[in-house]
């Protein structure tokens, strides 16, 4: 009997411990579907949702849409692409947006 106590509590504990862990891929605690709504799509910027580095050509997800270093984003030209961000350029003027920036902690 002790035996089996001591399995379901092996058990149970593991369960209890799986619970913890969170899916790497779903979005952060505190972000919905509207998460992408910051101070940067309050000041007209587009929201920078995704980057995929990879063999090819860098890619850069903005509102939905995937785009390619030198392309235009709703009057703005994408001048670079890196892991965490890129970078916009309209009328002379650069804006960095980064991934997450609101939940980053430094």
């Amino acid at each position: 009997m002790v035996r089996w106590l001591t399995l379901l509590c092996c058990l149970l504990g593991a369960v209890a411990q799986a619970e913890v862990l969170q899916d790497p891929t779903e979005p952060l605690d505190g972000m919905n579907s509207r998460a992408g709504v910051s101070a940067s799509q309050s000041a007209g910027l587009p929201t920078l949702q995704s980057v995929m580095l990879g063999n090819g050509p860098a890619l850069a997800v903005l509102n939905g849409k995937s785009y390619r270093v030198g392309q235009q984003v709703e009057g703005y030209r994408l001048v670079s692409i890196s892991a965490d961000g890129v970078v916009l350029e309209k009328g002379g003027k650069r804006q960095s947006l980064t991934l997450f920036a609101s939940k980053v902690r430094i």
